[in-house]
């Protein structure tokens, strides 16, 4: 049951992530004046993009099934550390955006992956390792 519990925080995590990343990118590099619906679709495209090509989605569920709450920090420092990774082999692999472009992303997506990580471990401590009865 606690890797269930685990898991569905883990699916809050990544939803959230892209859903903030997307707006993020919104902020950095602007939209479509009159279709600010269809510029949060492409972003929220783009993010997923990444996730699911590179592996990141996988590597984070597994991570956050397996890994056991120690320190607060701890994952989500793990979790940036593979955000980075993956978004960097993204980058690589399709070779479109500029160097400022890509550290803009990465320092955007590194934040909203530490904050999203951050208010998931607290929720594993709360309701996951919370006793049944």
């Amino acid at each position: 049951m606690l890797v269930l519990k685990r898991m569905v925080v883990w699916f809050f995590e990544t939803l959230f992530e892209a859903v903030l990343l997307a707006l993020a990118l919104i902020g950095l590099f602007g939209y479509d004046q009159h279709a600010l619906g269809r510029s949060f679709g492409i972003y929220l495209s783009g993010v997923l993009l990444l996730s699911l090509t590179t592996g990141y989605l996988l590597t984070t569920a597994v991570a956050r099934a397996a890994w056991r709450v120690r320190n607060w920090w701890t994952y989500p420092a793990l979790a940036v550390t593979l955000f980075l990774i993956h978004s960097e082999i993204f980058f690589v692999i399709s070779g479109g955006s500029t160097r400022s472009e890509k550290l803009t992303m990465q320092i955007a997506g590194a934040c909203v992956v530490f904050a999203c990580t951050l208010v998931g471990t607290f929720a594993v401590r709360k309701w996951a390792l919370r006793p049944t009865s």
